[in-house]
């Protein structure tokens, strides 16, 4: 299938899918290797890797990995003062899904240039590629972002501590089923 094919079938199926909840409440703290994304406009996103001390790391349309802050985040033309930046959260809770591989992958990546194409190799497949290793996959839009994120929220979801769990085994609660969504919250950072 050529690149136009592709792009069309995955307009389509992007329309019918069913999106992610965005919440405006509560605020959740910003944590080193969780997923942000701001909104553009009515269909468009930004998403970036968030590694600590208010930096984000995202792909830019100068083809360039850089680190931003929470106001360059926003491209240009958008009001950073009328926006929020959101994390995606585990489940319905506001538990932000992080990763410490999420971080060492993006920080690896910055000051690299690589050719940006708005359709093809855009800031979603460098999020996506941060997440899963893989920066040379087929994530083009924010949908198909969301569906790496869905698939990898168990392995980002942070682990209890160590005397939860023995509490948790002696007890024998139960492990709880895998969430059957995630959500996203409004971020303040530290």
């Amino acid at each position: 299938m050529n690149k136009r094919r592709r792009f069309f079938h995955m307009l389509k199926k992007n329309f019918k899918k069913k999106r992610s909840k965005t919440y405006s409440k509560p605020d959740v703290f910003a944590v080193k290797g969780c997923i942000l994304k701001c909104d553009l406009g009515v269909l468009l996103e930004h998403t970036g890797v968030y590694i600590g001390h208010g930096k984000i790391v995202s792909l830019n349309r100068h083809s360039e990995i850089k680190i931003e802050n929470e106001t360059s985040f926003f491209p240009p033309g958008t009001n950073p003062k009328s926006n929020r930046i959101y994390t995606a959260c585990y489940g319905n809770t506001d538990e932000p899904l992080c990763s410490t591989a999420i971080v060492r992958r993006a920080k690896k990546k910055i000051n690299q240039k690589t050719p940006y194409n708005v359709l093809f190799n855009n800031c979603h497949r460098f999020t996506s590629g941060c997440i899963t290793g893989n920066f040379d996959n087929e994530v083009v839009s924010f949908s198909q972002l969301e569906d790496v994120i869905f698939a990898y929220q168990e392995s980002m979801r942070p682990k209890k501590s160590w005397w939860v769990r023995l509490l948790n085994f002696i007890l024998r609660k139960p492990h709880p089923d895998p969430a059957k969504s995630f959500n996203w919250r409004p971020v303040v950072f530290k």
